[in-house]
């Protein structure tokens, strides 16, 4: 047709254009990815010695609720707070008799499970136990991607001021009439076990440390949970990992010497692989001792568990001197 314009439209130039911005939206990817890992990295290498003393403080406030009483112990609930705003609570668990200075168990287990943890330590007489919660707030199991998100700083927070609560914790038992400060243990387990030796970095008022279950390398620990797809296991491992490098217990266990360590690691755990317990134990100082019994993961509800660690962690104090044997109820 006369006068007709005809437009023709080569689809390569659109092609190449698409190409051209997936690519520059690739490299901008991998760019921001590399410089997320180069500050992860960069974090997790940090010694928060330093940050973790700022955050001690003193104790301030002390509030203790006497909440039940059975087979001659008294048992309350503590709260405690410094002079840096670190708030914490735990449970309290007394012989019913005086009986002068006695020694004193400071406990670190799970999340939120102070009250638990006491009611399986069940043979003890004649010992201060505190079970020490953590200063976090919030929901941890159960929480979509971004409620996660939105958790992350709180979670930070409490992780950096979990050793300087533990410090609080130590100035409390100190002031009791009750407790003799040349006999207190630090005791970790489950998730205490990540925060016994930064507590330890700082604090060399307690006589001697037990860590039940402890290994090093978290990232690798966190990679081998059970509860992640396994296409997801590494870069989870290393998120978390950066999350916790704050106290990764490579960084300090060789600060608690040259105080004794006891270690208790199990030679069927699945969720903590052998090499980190390993790594753990070459990586802390004299005089250590590492036991190594045929149990599986941590569970302190089971009987025949409580016994194996109870007797091991007994013994051990009984040859150190630390606790007399009178103290102890033993498992046959």
């Amino acid at each position: 047709m006369s006068g007709a314009i005809i437009l023709t439209i080569s689809p390569g130039g659109n092609d190449i254009a698409m190409k051209r911005r997936l690519l520059i939206s690739f490299l901008a990817l991998a760019i921001l990815m590399l410089a997320i890992y180069i500050t992860g990295e960069i974090y997790r290498s940090v010694d928060y010695t330093g940050r973790f003393l700022e955050r001690r403080g003193r104790l301030v406030e002390t509030g203790e609720y006497l909440v039940g009483e059975s087979e001659g112990h008294r048992l309350f609930e503590v709260t405690l707070e410094s002079s840096t705003g670190v708030r914490t609570n735990g449970f309290l668990r007394v012989p019913a008799e005086e009986g002068g200075l006695r020694p004193a168990f400071l406990i670190l287990g799970g999340l939120r499970t102070g009250r638990k943890t006491l009611e399986y330590i069940h043979n003890t007489r004649g010992i201060v136990l505190l079970a020490l919660d953590y200063p976090y707030e919030g929901k941890m199991s159960r929480m979509s991607t971004l409620e996660f998100i939105g958790s992350v700083p709180r979670i930070r927070r409490a992780v950096i001021d979990t050793a300087p609560a533990v410090m609080t914790a130590v100035d409390y038992l100190l002031e009791r009439d009750d407790v003799d400060p040349g006999r207190i243990i630090v005791i970790g387990g489950s998730l205490g076990t990540f925060f016994i030796p930064a507590h330890a970095a700082i604090d060399d008022r307690p006589a001697a440390a037990v860590i039940i279950y402890g290994a090093g390398d978290i990232q690798s620990i966190l990679g081998a949970s059970h509860d992640i797809p396994r296409w997801l296991a590494k870069p989870a491992g290393w998120l978390g990992a950066v999350l916790v490098s704050p106290v990764e217990p490579m960084k300090y266990i060789g600060d608690i010497s040259p105080r004794p360590l006891l270690m208790i690691s199990s030679t069927q755990d699945p969720r903590i692989p052998e090499r980190c317990s390993r790594l753990l134990h070459e990586a802390a100082g004299e005089p250590k001792t590492v036991k190594w019994i045929d149990a599986g993961h941590v569970s302190i509800q089971e009987e025949e568990f409580h016994r194996l660690i109870s007797n091991t962690m007994i013994s051990w104090l009984v040859e150190q001197g630390l606790v007399p044997r009178e103290c102890f109820v033993t498992d046959d």
